[in-house]
């Protein structure tokens, strides 16, 4: 295991052995083994662990043995520890986003304080894979397809040549302790999830799956590259700055194939991910808009337009009477029925077709703004409705309104508006409907 290691520090020429090293170690087995087999190849490294609190004792108990492991090693130790979940509330992220990005930014300080030239992570194989799953699930494309880097920017992971299983076998084989993290076998979260039920069963069919993965993934990357140098040659061509605009000739986007990928990736940069209904509207809608959270584009007769939207600027998009969806800055799919049966699904408003006046308007709300509740009598102003309902304000900040001529119909995924309700005579339902990725 030890020559393994260092063949693979030298193939991807993850680091020098003169320099100096942050392990980040939880006290598992992966980052234990790689404790272990750093101290015996003279690596110059100290370990960082962090108490995320979120198992209580077992996650002191942690903290404990790592404190012993370094000292048995004769490694410095720094430990942190860190309120996860009161962060992971106030920035709206899950537990294990809210743990990842809380390490990541305490071992770039810390690398920086300690003058250190990486952090070094114990993922293996087995990590690659079920990333390359995940990544398969959420579909990211083929960058998502690539897996786990050995090396990125200030980041690298040793490890990755090493499956789960000859970790364990090196552990046992030199008598080392290591702790079991419980949270592993909770398949709650994707990850094991993938780990614990989707990889045992796709093994029942190809008991060799992950070295086929391995292999796959090691081939996309040479596509990626091919893939990426296609996509810069013409991205260097078509992409054209104009002051302090974008510009995109769509006469030349339309004679590459296929079309939407060149379009996907020109404009992925500026926040749109979504460019189907673009890719329609370059044939028909001269003067369309699209917005994503940093950036509008404007299709224009000969050129796709693109503008940073100024911090302070009033954003409005327009809702005409035929579409069908709108994807930024928020997903909303607009229908009409004839079906008047009241959905109670507080992401989904049921209007009165005939009290609409389009274009509908899609703005932030303001102050000052005001609505008739639905199921209350008289008008209230916004920002009193959200103090009655404890809204936060980092949640008030992404509250958006769907308007008809200037009047707020639906504060969208909270409350509709009592003028626009459907009555007993209303013939046609408008329906719309928020969508959550």
């Amino acid at each position: 295991m030890k020559e393994k290691l260092d063949k693979y520090i030298k193939q991807h020429h993850l680091f020098k052995r003169e320099d100096k090293l942050i392990l980040a170690i939880s006290g598992g087995a992966d980052s234990v083994a790689l404790a272990c087999l750093l101290k015996a190849l003279n690596c110059n490294f100290i370990m960082a662990h962090c108490n995320f609190g979120l198992r209580k004792e077992e996650s002191d108990s942690d903290e404990v043995f790592v404190k012993k492991l370094a000292k048995k090693l004769n490694v410095e130790c720094v430990t942190s520890n860190f309120d996860t979940q009161n962060f992971a509330i106030q920035n709206k992220l899950s537990i294990q986003m809210a743990a990842r990005e809380l390490r990541y930014k305490w071992f770039e300080a810390l690398r920086l304080k300690l003058d250190c030239n990486f952090i070094v992570t114990a993922h293996h194989q087995n990590d690659d894979i079920e990333t390359f799953f995940i990544n398969l699930l959420r579909g990211t494309g083929i960058k998502g397809m690539l897996g786990i880097h050995p090396k990125r920017r200030n980041i690298i992971r040793p490890l990755l040549f090493a499956r789960k299983d000859e970790i364990y076998d090196f552990l046992k084989e030199n008598k080392i302790e290591y702790r079991e993290d419980s949270s592993n076998k909770d398949d709650k979260y994707l990850r094991n999830k993938i780990r614990l039920h989707l990889i045992p069963l796709l093994e029942e069919i190809n008991p060799s799956i992950k070295e086929t993965i391995t292999k796959d993934m090691d081939y996309l990357s040479g596509i990626s590259e091919i893939y990426n140098t296609q996509i810069n040659k013409q991205k260097g061509r078509l992409l054209k700055q104009e002051g302090s605009y974008f510009t995109i000739s769509i006469v030349e986007l339309e004679k590459l194939n296929p079309m939407p990928t060149y379009l996907y990736e020109l404009l992925k940069p500026f926040g749109f991910f979504s460019v189907n209904d673009i890719s329609i509207a370059l044939q028909k809608q001269s003067g369309k808009q699209f917005f994503s959270a940093t950036h509008r584009l404007i299709i224009d007769r000969k050129q796709i337009i693109i503008q940073a939207i100024r911090e302070n600027e009033k954003l409005e998009i327009q809702i005409n009477k035929n579409d069908k969806e709108c994807f930024s800055p928020i997903h909303l799919r607009f229908s009409l029925s004839g079906n008047l049966a009241i959905q109670n699904d507080v992401n989904i408003a049921m209007l009165d077709f005939d009290k609409l006046k389009f274009p509908l308007v899609l703005r932030k709300w303001e102050k000052g703004d005001f609505f008739f509740p639905l199921g209350m009598k008289g008008k209230k102003k916004l920002s009193d409705f959200f103090i009655d309902n404890k809204i936060s304000i980092p949640e008030k900040e992404q509250i958006w309104v769907l308007c008809s001529d200037n009047e707020i119909m639906w504060i969208i995924g909270l409350r509709l508006d009592e003028r626009f309700k459907i009555l007993e005579n209303t013939k046609k339902a408008y329906i719309v409907q928020l969508l959550k990725e």
